[in-house]
């Protein structure tokens, strides 16, 4: 079975649904965030890259690269990383350890005590098995 991958005719429309980290990436390369870098979903890869400048294979090599992050299944216990948590006031209060409890198209659910959090692979450290918390 092949992996899926990202294509210069791929339409914006289609990288987001192919893995929910393109957002990220289109903003790493700032796109797609201000009336000046707007990117419509009908945009291609290989349209963008020759609009806006970005070297072709850079732009698919930042995409691709999504699925090399690792994947995280439903059950794996899950800690943020401290750079996150220390950026955000409100999760000081949220417990250390958690649970993913979603995945759909890289992005991941995970219910840290009450709370729900989501985000990508790179936003939750996979704990060893026997993690014990203090």
């Amino acid at each position: 079975m092949n992996q899926p991958h990202f294509t210069p005719e791929m339409t914006v429309d289609e990288a987001f649904k192919l893995h929910a980290g393109a957002r990220r990436v289109f903003a790493r390369f700032h796109l797609g965030g201000c009336s000046n870098c707007a990117i419509s979903e009908t945009h291609t890869i290989g349209a963008i890259s020759v609009d806006y400048g970005i070297p072709l294979p850079m732009l698919l090599e930042s995409l691709n690269a999504l699925f090399d992050q690792g994947t995280l299944s439903i059950g794996d216990r899950v800690r943020i990383p401290d750079d996150i948590r220390s950026r955000i006031p409100q999760l000081a209060t949220v417990p250390e350890v958690g649970e993913i409890t979603g995945a759909e198209s890289g992005a991941y659910t995970a219910d840290f005590g009450e709370v729900r959090l989501q985000g990508l692979a790179e936003d939750f450290i996979a704990l060893e098995p026997g993690y014990a918390t203090s």
